[in-house]
């Protein structure tokens, strides 16, 4: 039984590290232009390998897709949407989530490239699901400040958390092609004073 176990694991390591080197490969050189030959020649393994952990291209992309879907929850809809009960309180949360949005950005480029590149082409059912977790989930957070007084009694829940997601999102693209940590800072921060402060003098 220790043997099999041993076994496991190892076979889980190793599919780990064959979606990491994806991630890298997708990110590099484009989904349609990475070949099963691109991802082995990186880990240094024959194709074979690969076969026994993966069945082909398109099975690998979906399973990265999946991996970068966790780390989008991880940041995005871990906090509690009812834990705030003031608007200072949502700011702080709305700052905090952001913050961890730009970190992905800086530790991690390539996972957001692969998102906004080649997600799409990949599995556009899954992107859907994905854009409306975040939305649903965006509508707590708002309709958790209705309730308790600190936004708007009248305001539009849904809508407004859709285009919330597609400033998030957004930022995340332009994570990609602002040339320094400061300008996606700059990024963040006009994102917070829009959406607390409005542009009205």
């Amino acid at each position: 039984m220790a043997v099999l176990n041993r076994s496991v694991e190892r076979a889980d390591l190793r599919r780990e590290e064959i979606l990491d080197a994806s991630e890298r490969v997708f990110a590099k050189k484009g989904y349609h232009e990475t070949g099963i030959a691109d991802i082995a020649e990186e880990l240094g393994m024959g194709h074979g390998t690969f076969y026994r952990y993966f069945k082909n291209k398109h099975d690998i992309a979906v399973q990265v897709f999946d991996r970068i879907s966790v780390r989008f929850a991880k940041i995005g809809l871990s906090d509690v949407p009812e834990a705030t009960n003031t608007l200072a309180e949502y700011r702080v949360q709305v700052a905090r989530i952001l913050e961890r949005w730009l970190a992905l950005g800086n530790d991690e480029p390539h996972v957001l490239r692969f998102f906004h590149e080649h997600a799409m082409t990949i599995d556009m059912n899954r992107m859907t699901i994905l854009v409306e977790a975040y939305v649903l989930f965006t509508m707590r957070f708002l309709a958790n400040g209705v309730a308790k007084g600190f936004l708007r009694a009248n305001l539009e829940v849904r809508a407004t958390a859709e285009m919330l997601v597609a400033l998030i999102f957004e930022g995340t693209r332009r994570a990609l092609i602002a040339p320094d940590a400061e300008a996606r800072q700059r990024w963040c921060d006009a994102g917070m004073a829009l959406m607390f402060d409005g542009i009205t003098k």
